[in-house]
């Protein structure tokens, strides 16, 4: 424990860690100022030492030495790594694909892609600081299919900073009540499953308006799109997570009164995400601007349909084969996904067969126009019109499905 005091976690945690690089530099500094190795246990050994000191705080005894190494190794592993502390100690809610309840956080491919991206954008951010400029931090725009876990690891994420580190200062918000509330909700089963020695003691925890951690100092604040006040305004957080972002009644309110809250440092962890909801809106604008254009701060991240391959499949029926724009669909994809999961995806049958019938049922039901925009596989296709258009949503698809790629072209003019 004099130990654990003498390396101050909180301060060792103020960047929380998602670069595999980072972290080893940093658990190196941390060894060396400790004179021991820190041992990272497989998830089986942290179950049975969690029961084991459960059983010991039951008996109100006091730890022996091995036991209050054991809590500073995991303590100052949590600390700098977000990956070893959420698989080993965040309990979250199972999607019914995994047979629901309550289960250990194991992160599907589809936040995996937004991990590897963190730790990609959080190195260019040190090497930022080594080079002697100024850190902006890592802020994400995640516009992406339905249902492929973005809020599930936004909030693992944000428990882990206010949870490790001290005078974290945190806000989420989302579209309405309903949506804000579903946040804390998620927040408090990763908190309330947290061991009792990695549990911060809560000063204040007002039901879906904020939790103030004591010892920490760290504290988080809900609101939603719907207020008339600005969300955020007059305040700053070093982290933040804002979710059904299109669907936000004000939503300029993001650009103008929360923006101004996010502090450029190393510090700052941002992530904004939100399914297509029709064109012409600010959603639209604001993720097409940051891909296309860039952006000084703002990172982009596409997340399609497939990026999870067990979340929509569907078993063929004998004899089934892809109709000819199915076919399109799988090519479209084998061409675009290198670009949005980082390699080339060739889809199985069973996720083809899936597409296939539930776009069927859509066309059916005259509601392309949502599917496409609920499972895109680009993010042009999930832009969609939400009221007639002059062309049907069948037509506009098959147009997308036939068009190429563009390829760059170095234009030199007057032997410039």
């Amino acid at each position: 424990v004099a130990l654990l005091r003498a390396v101050d976690c909180g301060e060792v945690g103020t960047i929380a860690m998602y670069s595999q690089k980072i972290i080893e530099a940093q658990q190196g500094r941390l060894e060396k100022r400790l004179g021991f190795k820190l041992i990272r246990y497989p998830l089986d050994k942290v179950e049975a030492w969690v029961a084991h000191l459960d059983k010991a705080q039951a008996q109100k005894r006091d730890l022996t030495p091995e036991e209050d190494r054991f809590i500073l190794n995991e303590t100052l592993l949590s600390t700098i790594d977000y990956l070893y502390h959420a698989e080993r100690y965040h309990i979250i809610e199972q999607d019914a694909m995994e047979g629901g309840g309550l289960a250990r956080f194991k992160p599907w491919e589809s936040q995996k892609i937004i991990l590897r991206k963190l730790a990609e954008w959080q190195e260019e951010d040190y090497d930022r600081l080594a080079r002697k400029e100024i850190a902006i931090g890592v802020l994400i725009a995640i516009h992406k299919a339905r249902q492929l876990g973005a809020t599930a690891i936004g909030r693992s994420l944000l428990m882990h900073r206010l949870t490790t580190a001290k005078n974290v200062r945190g806000i989420s918000a989302s579209v309405d009540e309903d949506k804000k509330m579903e946040l804390y909700t998620r927040d408090k089963t990763i908190l309330d499953n947290l061991p009792w020695w990695l549990k911060p003691s809560a000063k204040y925890d007002e039901k879906g308006e904020h939790i103030h951690f004591e010892g920490l100092g760290s504290k988080i604040l809900y609101q939603t799109g719907s207020q008339k006040s600005g969300v955020g305004q007059g305040r700053q957080f070093d982290i933040s997570h804002l979710t059904e972002c299109a669907s936000w009644p004000y939503p300029l309110t993001i650009e103008n009164d929360f923006y101004p809250t996010i502090p450029q440092a190393a510090t700052t962890l941002c992530i904004l995400e939100s399914t297509a909801q029709g064109r012409g809106n600010w959603w639209h604008d604001f993720t097409e601007r940051i891909r296309i254009k860039g952006s000084a701060r703002w990172r982009y991240l596409f997340i399609p349909w497939y990026a999870e391959e067990r979340k929509y499949r569907r078993t063929p029926p004998s004899g089934w084969k892809p109709s000819d724009l199915s076919i399109l669909h799988a090519k479209k994809v084998h061409e675009t996904s290198p670009t949005y999961v980082g390699k080339a995806v060739m889809l199985k049958p069973n996720q083809l067969y899936w597409w296939e019938s539930e776009r069927g049922d859509a066309v059916k039901r005259g509601t392309l126009n949502i599917f496409l925009t609920n499972f895109a596989a680009t993010p042009e296709e999930s832009f969609q019109h939400t009221t007639v258009s002059a062309f049907a949503p069948e037509v506009l698809e098959k147009l997308r499905l036939q068009t190429a790629m563009g390829k760059p072209y170095d234009v030199r003019l007057g032997g410039l």
